[in-house]
């Protein structure tokens, strides 16, 4: 099979397999509509803020599964072996596509997630141990101060960071595609970064430390 053909349906396929909305599942199976609660965005955050941190982590595992099993096949079908870290045009290619689909789903009128946990089963499966660390400190930082969108960025950056300067270099088109990833992840959280250089960003408390009003 030619390698276009390939690309071609690593495309379609990895762009549908996005437009999975877990949040809206979820929901709905909370006998809701995510959409309509909190900040009304069908992501992993939202969910943690309407329904706990449990649904949360439930959501943020399955985006990322959802991201990561496609750009695994592909990376495999692309490169003519299971993962070959000299050829991850496939792995990219997909993970591109499926975070497309996730933020612009057709079945959902193009209204969908910000990818951030896509971009984590994506970067998971690349690099592993460099991605951990980044989620790791992201969620200290989430803890600590709170804010949901910059800590989103502390998890996907680093490890992509990481691959873009220092493993694409003999990668052109790898680099493109994880620029245009992190740039899709940037523009999704253009409202959020509103909110926050206004002063108006919403907190996502995962903990509550102290003691409660009228605790002795």
């Amino acid at each position: 099979m030619a390698l276009w053909v390939k690309l071609l349906i690593t495309v379609v396929v990895s762009y549908l397999v996005g437009n999975i909305n877990f949040a809206l599942v979820l929901s709905r199976i909370k006998h809701g509509d995510i959409r309509h609660s909190g900040s009304g965005n069908p992501g992993t955050m939202n969910v943690v803020r309407t329904y706990g941190k449990v649904v949360g982590v439930v959501c943020l595992l399955l985006d990322a599964f959802k991201a990561a099993v496609p750009a695994f096949f592909f990376w495999w079908l692309c490169a003519g072996k299971p993962y070959d870290i000299s050829d991850k045009l496939g792995l990219y290619v997909s993970g591109l596509s499926v975070v497309v689909g996730h933020i612009f789903p057709v079945f959902l009128k193009f209204k969908g997630g910000k990818g951030i946990a896509c971009i984590i089963g994506i970067s998971l499966l690349a690099h592993p141990f460099v991605t951990l660390i980044a989620f790791a400190v992201g969620l200290i930082f989430l803890i600590v101060v709170k804010i949901g969108a910059l800590a989103s960025f502390i998890m996907i950056f680093s490890p992509n960071i990481y691959e873009a300067f220092f493993l694409g270099g003999t990668q052109p088109a790898v680099s493109a595609l994880i620029f245009a990833m992190m740039t899709l992840a940037v523009l999704a959280h253009h409202a959020n970064l509103v909110r926050l250089f206004s002063g108006t960003e919403n907190l996502t408390v995962l903990f509550r430390f102290g003691k409660k009003k009228g605790q002795k």
